[in-house]
């Protein structure tokens, strides 16, 4: 149980990072892994956290900043 303890803190801290302003993934997972994780935990969070629907790009270019969508900001607060 450890483990999932330790990935949804990771989940809550992107969140919360993405809740106050858009990043781009690198200051993001700068931002994440000086608070909690690795640069590893914070790849596997990150792709479940996008392929789930929780956070997108803010727009289609390459380097386009993430944001957390509605359906982010409400499992941000459902944990």
């Amino acid at each position: 149980m450890r483990r999932l303890t330790d990935r949804m803190h990771l989940a809550k801290t992107v969140l919360k990072e993405l809740n106050r302003h858009p990043l781009c993934r690198t200051e993001l997972e700068k931002r994440t892994v000086k608070k909690a994780g690795t640069h590893a935990t914070f790849e596997g969070i990150f792709r479940y956290l996008v392929q789930s629907g929780y956070v997108q790009k803010s727009e289609q270019k390459h380097r386009a900043a993430y944001v957390i969508t509605e359906r982010g900001a409400k499992f941000l607060e459902a944990i």
